[in-house]
């Protein structure tokens, strides 16, 4: 029996949701097509359906993780916040311990740089947005800095196994965002 629209949408989404997650956890090589698919509940046929490669499951969780990324940009825009405040609400100890649910950054910068051109392209646009969204033209590269600092800072927090160092660089880099 063939799938509504709605179904496809949704197994669709399923299969991003339950790759983003793993991705984030283990990174694009530490997880194969079988896997993902049990983890959003469907078959490796769905995957292809889908996807013609996990290199292009791949680009659909980038262009996911930049999409959020941006609607929380918006969202700090829309308070009436700016790449500042924006750093030091990511900047959080919540941030570093939520892998699955953390900003694509500091997951995954490393996979995209070894991705293909088209899935940087989609993070480099994503960027782009987001920098643009947090300070006017005349400070995109200031808020340029403060994402590389943000998803370095939390990047480093969560390598280190001392919660007490990982805070001490979680607030140095929140220092460092200010003015």
């Amino acid at each position: 029996m063939r799938m509504r629209p709605d179904q496809k949408q949704a197994a669709r989404a399923a299969l991003v949701a339950a790759a983003a997650k793993r991705f984030r956890r283990e990174g694009m090589t530490g997880i194969g097509i079988d896997g993902l698919a049990r983890e959003a509940g469907q078959t490796s046929g769905a995957v292809y359906a889908h996807f013609g490669s996990k290199a292009e499951l791949f680009a659909a969780v980038v262009e996911e993780g930049m999409h959020r990324l941006l609607a929380s940009a918006e969202a700090e825009r829309a308070a009436g916040g700016d790449s500042i405040s924006f750093a030091q609400r990511y900047l959080s100890m919540q941030h570093r311990d939520a892998v699955e649910q953390g900003c694509l950054l500091p997951a995954l910068s490393a996979d995209i740089a070894r991705a293909d051109m088209a899935t940087r392209q989609i993070y480099a646009q994503g960027m782009d947005q987001v920098a643009a969204m947090l300070a006017p033209p005349e400070n995109r590269e200031s808020a340029l800095a403060i994402l590389a600092l943000c998803a370095g800072g939390i990047l480093l927090a969560r390598a280190v196994a001392d919660p007490a160092l990982a805070e001490a660089i979680l607030s140095a880099c929140r220092c460092r965002a200010t003015p």
